[in-house]
């Protein structure tokens, strides 16, 4: 990985990371906001009970709390560039000064049960991340009150001067973390390829607390309990769906088709092609 961070007030607010192998990082964020605009291969993002995905020129903002990032197709080949920046209320109160912020106050909340925001390709974002590469290119040119700019145009923009509701929320909330309920994440997670440690992660647990808590709410191991839930799922597609095997592996969250199989024959004394017969 190689990364150029700009600072401003002493923090981190704007970082161009590129990667040439696969990669994934658990990430925990208590007192700020973050945008991930792609700008070139693809960006996956795990909140507690969301998933998304973003291509080039597309960006997922995301308010405080705890993700999973995977960036699946770098390579030596195919390399992932991404600008990060970080969004918290102390900088941006410093930032805009006397200026009004009551566009940042919003009444009902928009953001209950969402932890993030895709953003399709928009130009002005577009604009502002290319106006930044000069500075990654020479960091040493970079001041405060240009940095300050840039940190007022980019919340502008994001909130569309608060037409943006969720985006408005999601910054104008900075710092206060809502922990979804532990069935709410195992739930929305059935079928998705995260390992037990990351979704320990996204309920803001340790794993041997998030093994612990699962027994008691479900009354088996987390393993034991998503192979049964996965493999039911995947009977059903098998009798119902024209999707060739491996595909239905990737669907309910396995793999590869190989663990699959084994996993079915296993389950089912039979495998998934005799199944259907």
């Amino acid at each position: 990985m190689n990364m150029i961070k700009l600072e401003l007030y002493g923090k981190s607010f704007a970082a161009c990371f590129t990667l040439n192998h696969t990669f994934r990082i658990s990430q925990e964020m208590r007192e700020d906001a973050c945008l991930a605009y792609v700008q070139t291969g693809e960006q996956e993002v795990y909140a507690a009970t969301q998933k998304m995905t973003a291509s080039p020129n597309e960006s997922i903002l995301m308010k405080c709390g705890n993700y999973v990032a995977n960036f699946p197709g770098a390579s030596p080949t195919s390399e992932f560039r991404s600008v990060v920046f970080h969004l918290d209320p102390i900088s941006i109160k410093k930032a805009f000064g006397n200026e009004d912020l009551s566009f940042l106050q919003t009444g009902a909340n928009e953001t209950s049960g969402k932890e993030a925001l895709k953003l399709n390709q928009n130009l002005l974002l577009d604009s502002f991340v290319q106006s930044l590469t000069l500075y990654f290119d020479n960091p040493e040119l970079c001041t405060e009150a240009l940095l300050a700019t840039k940190l007022r145009e980019l919340v502008y923009i994001l909130s569309d001067s608060g037409k943006n509701k969720i985006a408005t929320q999601i910054i104008g909330t900075i710092g206060v973390s809502e922990p979804n309920p532990f069935k709410d994440v195992i739930e929305a997670n059935l079928y998705t390829h995260l390992s037990i440690p990351e979704l320990a992660h996204l309920t803001h647990r340790s794993e041997s607390t998030f093994k612990r808590d699962f027994k008691k709410y479900f009354n088996e191991s987390p393993a034991k309990f998503f192979k049964t839930k996965r493999l039911e799922k995947a009977a059903k597609m098998v009798l119902s769906s024209s999707l060739q095997i491996n595909e239905i592996a990737f669907e309910c969250g396995f793999e590869n088709a190989a663990h699959f199989s084994d996993s079915f024959h296993t389950h089912f004394g039979t495998s998934p092609k005799e199944y259907v017969g």
